[in-house]
């Protein structure tokens, strides 16, 4: 997310539904294809790539919010079909059963080993992204987010460059969706719904835009926050709102008074 919103600019508000396109891809892969964890993660990957492209081609013609607006179109289309493909997706009912990662025989059926799995997997995607971060590619793209008329001046072809990074990220967030139905065991349409969005914009906009660790630390960050609210004697259904009001009042705090968040050094498209 970080690389769209952040070093290119562009506010991509459909990102749940490039990851729910991928945990979708894992699911139906490794239930109903018997495809083994890898394979299944990676097509799911692909999946949520080549929906990236799809919405990237109109999207990208398109200027200032109203990229935003036609992004969030797609985040509801695309929850949509999921509750009415129902032979594909099972609807609403959502697809239980998913199984949990088997390695070499391995099966990561704990807490524990998932846990271990995850940050292995996080530690070589995260490594990708940095040397992404820091090439050449990464130059262009931030040049296009702050004169994308004089990159063209350039020679610079920028449509290409938006699509590549629409590309990128899609992938790397459908990998996601997959470890995340791999975890879960189960996923329905309202695993991806617009409120993910809150979260996903906190933990770039807090840890910082266009800043590497900046995603990391707003991540850790927003995950850990309302973990307190566990241990306080408040009824089940009013936890997931406050939650939610939570990030919303850090997200305009951070907006208002620390647009470029924790770590970020760059303006951000907030402040312009």
């Amino acid at each position: 997310m970080n690389i769209i919103l952040g070093y290119l600019g562009i506010l991509h508000l459909g990102h749940p539904a490039i990851y729910g396109i991928g945990a979708y891809g894992y699911a139906i892969l490794s239930i109903n294809a018997g495809f083994s964890f890898f394979p299944a993660l990676l097509c799911g990957g692909f999946f949520a790539m080549l929906a990236g492209l799809i919405l990237s081609i109109p999207a990208l013609r398109l200027k200032s919010h109203y990229v935003g607006m036609a992004t969030l179109a797609f985040l509801i289309i695309v929850q949509g079909l999921l509750i009415n493909m129902r032979d594909l997706t099972r609807g609403a009912l959502g697809i239980p059963g998913i199984p949990k990662p088997t390695i070499f025989g391995y099966y990561f059926g704990t807490n524990t080993s998932f846990l271990i799995l995850s940050l292995i997997l996080a530690t070589i995607i995260s490594y990708i992204l940095h040397r992404v971060i820091h090439s050449p590619f990464s130059k262009v793209v931030e040049t296009i987010k702050e004169d994308e008329t004089a990159s063209k001046t350039l020679g610079k072809n920028t449509i290409k460059y938006k699509i590549q990074v629409f590309l990128i990220a899609s992938f790397f967030a459908g990998i996601g969706g997959g470890l995340l139905a791999s975890y879960l065991g189960f996923i329905n349409p309202n695993s991806f719904d617009p409120k993910e969005l809150i979260i996903i914009l906190s933990m770039v906009i807090i840890g910082g835009m266009a800043s590497f660790w900046g995603s990391i630390v707003g991540a850790a960050l927003i995950i850990l926050l309302p973990e307190p609210l566990r241990f306080l004697d408040l009824p089940a259904e009013f936890v997931g709102p406050l939650r939610y009001a939570i990030y919303g009042l850090l997200l305009i705090l951070f907006m208002i008074f620390r647009p470029n968040g924790i770590l970020g050094k760059r303006t951000n498209i907030f402040s312009k």
